[in-house]
């Protein structure tokens, strides 16, 4: 025990030194609250207005009942994204985290090392989903008036709830290494996560209402049983978020008590099954068989010939690195699931089947924002994600070669640009196959995925380089925003412009879009598309060159 609180405060100072160490470190912190604050309050308004009233019936009977639903979902969900993430991350944040190896050589039990990251392993996998969660719950609990103490509880029931499917998933993840490598496993918990977001995406585009009244019933009775259904950490959840949102003390600490014993179950069996697990697992994550390959003779003739495209040898073996990086291939899968579930929505729900043509222009403003960001995460070591100060050491070998700013960016452009137009255009290629699109509107939406795409590819480059600059690297929280913020609005402004051309002639009821709609012709629509990536390409052509120049690795 002594050892677990000596972790406990070891992190803690960490925390404080990186949060309120001094003046500046305070000010920043209670800026970055006071936006996500903001952002929160904006996110449950958004959810109780233009989701939950509508969806929520007026009687008392038929709320409970589909709240009831609602939040078996809510927790089944976050049963199954949080066992998979727990899987697929266990080498990149468990395994591989930068003090791993120093704690190791520690004269400390290998249980008690195990449990500290065990701890901050849990903490990081879920923070980042519960800015989804809160107001989604919040919202839930506002539209039916639920009581002040509900809006407290949404943060610690998330975290206790997600205890359980987490350990589960480091327990299989721990197991799985001793049978499989490292690279399979990545590759399993990349097919399992697709799958889950896939299922519940499709179950839930339905509507909720027309779910089978006697399954409700059925359910709402076995939630009713007081033991059987605090016994299993789902039900038992679901009791929890239930019983406090309708005001039942009773029930409520009753399912709290019981789901906080099997809780502390569930760790104390990973505490003890740690001893030899997770040692095993350490051990295999850091060696790996190398092969070595015979270098062919070349002739001194060839070498120039070899060696004169420096900026394709380059990219080529960036290529080569990122396919080889498993670890964040996760991150990339992930991010790309954004642009597969639109896909998925589309061709098999039949979402704007009256309206292909827009539904294509969405897929394109979805594959501008969110693709190149997902190609461009395993260009990236895996020590980044654990360390965002090593970011600019990346770029030494770039620094040290005799290429100008001008080169580096369009190398790097291009690097990110090629993957991500591929897959881009092989899905709005599927789309357009199955929805019967005609051959010369495939072929002029994808040359404008083209220009447009390389326009986010420049935008997301210039980030990158602008990002270490010395202004950012001390205000890292304000480049992390804007690296979220200005891919958006760079997508809405080159590819909003073609939706709203297309939505001239459907009734719309935001009366902002239905008069942009109304008084937007095509070539203004192509106009204002082109303007954006102009003018984008342009600055992030200039931004890269000049910070390039500037900057010292």
């Amino acid at each position: 025990m002594d050892y677990l609180m000596w972790f406990l405060k070891l992190r803690l100072l960490s925390v404080r030194n990186s949060l309120w160490i001094d003046k500046n470190r305070i000010m920043r912190t209670v800026k970055i609250g006071i936006i996500i604050i903001c952002a929160q309050i904006l996110l449950v308004y958004l959810f109780k207005n233009y989701i939950f009233d509508g969806l929520l019936p007026s009687g008392e009977t038929g709320t409970k009942a589909l709240l009831l639903i609602l939040f078996t979902g809510v927790v089944i969900w976050i049963y199954f994204i949080s066992f998979v993430d727990s899987i697929s991350n266990i080498i990149r944040n468990l395994y591989r985290s930068p003090d791993l190896n120093y704690l190791m050589s520690l004269p400390v039990p290998v249980n008690n090392v195990f449990m500290s990251k065990y701890a901050e392993y849990i903490f990081n996998s879920i923070k980042v989903k519960i800015f989804i969660i809160f107001p989604f719950l919040a919202a839930m609990g506002w539209s039916v008036s639920a009581p002040w103490f509900f809006y407290l509880l949404i943060i610690p029931f998330y975290f206790l709830i997600s205890i359980i499917p987490c350990t589960i998933g480091i327990i299989i993840g721990m197991l799985s290494l001793r049978v499989i490598s490292t690279k399979i496993l990545t590759k399993i918990t990349m097919f399992l996560s697709f799958a889950i977001n896939i299922v519940f995406v499709v179950i839930l585009s339905d509507k909720v209402k027309e779910i089978s009244p006697l399954y409700i019933k059925n359910l709402m009775e076995f939630i009713e049983k007081p033991f059987i259904s605090d016994i299993v950490p789902v039900t038992a959840g679901v009791r929890i978020l239930f019983f406090s949102a309708f005001q039942e003390p009773g029930g409520f600490f009753a399912s709290l008590s019981s789901f906080a014993v099997i809780t502390f179950l569930f760790i104390i069996f990973i505490f003890f099954l740690s001893r030899k697990l997770f040692y095993e697992g350490w051990s295999k994550s850091q060696h790996s068989e190398s092969k070595v390959y015979k270098m062919e003779s070349s002739k001194s003739g060839n070498l120039e010939k070899t060696y004169s495209n420096s900026a394709w040898s380059w990219i080529k073996g960036e290529w080569k690195m990122a396919l080889r990086n498993h670890e964040m291939l996760m991150g990339a899968f992930l991010l790309l699931l954004f642009f597969g579930i639109t896909l998925i929505l589309f061709i098999f729900k039949g979402y704007l089947s009256a309206n292909p043509l827009l539904a294509l222009y969405i897929l394109i403003g979805i594959a501008v924002i969110f693709n190149i960001m997902a190609v461009s995460i395993p260009f990236n070591p895996i020590e980044i994600a654990a360390d965002k100060s090593l970011t600019k050491k990346r770029f030494w070998l770039l620094k040290v070669m005799p290429l100008n700013g001008l080169k580096i960016f369009h190398m790097q452009c291009t690097m990110i640009f090629i993957p991500g137009y591929l897959i881009s255009l092989l899905g709005i290629t599927i789309f357009s196959a199955v929805k019967s699109i005609p051959l010369p509107v495939i072929l002029i939406s994808g040359l404008a995925l083209l220009v447009i795409l390389y326009g986010s590819a420049a935008l997301y480059t210039a980030l990158e380089i602008m990002l270490m600059e010395k202004f950012f690297e001390d205000t890292r929280f304000v480049g992390d925003f804007l690296s979220i913020v200005l891919p958006v609005v760079y997508g809405v402004l080159s590819v909003g412009p073609m939706i709203l051309f297309i939505l001239k002639d459907i009734p719309v009821d935001i009366w902002m879009v239905s008069r942009l709609s109304n008084v937007l012709s095509l070539p203004y629509a192509i106009a204002a598309s082109a303007v954006t990536v102009i003018i984008t390409f342009l600055l992030s052509r200039r931004i890269s060159a000049a910070v390039w120049d500037k900057i010292e690795i």
